[in-house]
């Protein structure tokens, strides 16, 4: 992954081997804190907790668009390296969250603009966060992946955005608000774009809904 070190003259470190970091989930007020400390004090410790807590997530959406890991991890360190150059102009952003879900879809559409050959909205690699262990014998085991996998067809069978809004509303856990500011749509195309997903979901799953006899 990328990280960017605002104290380093290169842009951006990259780390070739994988490096797992354990840390708690940060709230709303944790990000809230953490935001003041990078605008006024210029805390490095709390910049780097920020990005490590949204780098996956956005790094997803950003591929969602761009369909290459490596530009999507430019793209996320782009828009971090922004947060920590703003300032004082950082405590300005209400919700920095949904601040940073906005630039990463802004920033990765100016990079398709400047590339046109960019086949764009892959959504083959979009993780679907699903309940495991329904069931308990291995018969029991076998259908809750065939049902699984029932679902995850069915999500790449969906238009490009009926899924994007699928996974900003069921995954990353935004509003209809936010993914129409996000996406730059109305709440009611949301709400038309969640309801067309969810009517085909249920419908190619109908047969594992269904109380076992």
């Amino acid at each position: 992954m990328f990280f960017f070190n605002p104290t380093c003259k290169m842009k951006y470190v990259y780390i070739y081997r994988p490096i797992v970091i354990i840390m708690d989930r940060l709230s709303v007020e944790d990000i809230s804190q953490l935001q003041q400390k990078v605008a006024e004090q210029r805390d490095e410790r709390s910049y780097r907790k920020l990005f490590i807590h949204f780098h996956r997530q956005l790094t997803g959406f950003a591929r969602d668009f761009v369909r290459s890991e490596e530009t999507a991890e430019e793209i996320v360190s782009d828009v971090m390296l922004k947060i920590w150059t703003m300032r004082i102009e950082l405590l300005r952003v209400e919700n920095l969250k949904l601040y940073l879900y906005r630039a990463v879809r802004n920033t990765a559409l100016n990079h398709i603009d400047r590339n046109k050959t960019i086949e764009t909205l892959d959504f083959d690699t979009i993780e679907i966060n699903l309940q495991t262990g329904i069931y308990g014998s291995p018969e029991d085991q076998l259908l809750d992946q065939e049902f699984r996998e029932k679902v995850m067809h069915a999500i790449s069978l969906l238009p490009p955005k009926c899924q994007m809004v699928y996974k900003l509303v069921r995954e990353d856990g935004f509003s209809y608000r936010e993914v129409g500011e996000i996406l730059g749509i109305s709440t009611k195309t949301v709400d038309r774009h969640l309801n067309n997903a969810l009517h085909k979901l249920i419908a190619s799953v109908e047969p594992y809904l269904r109380p076992r006899s």
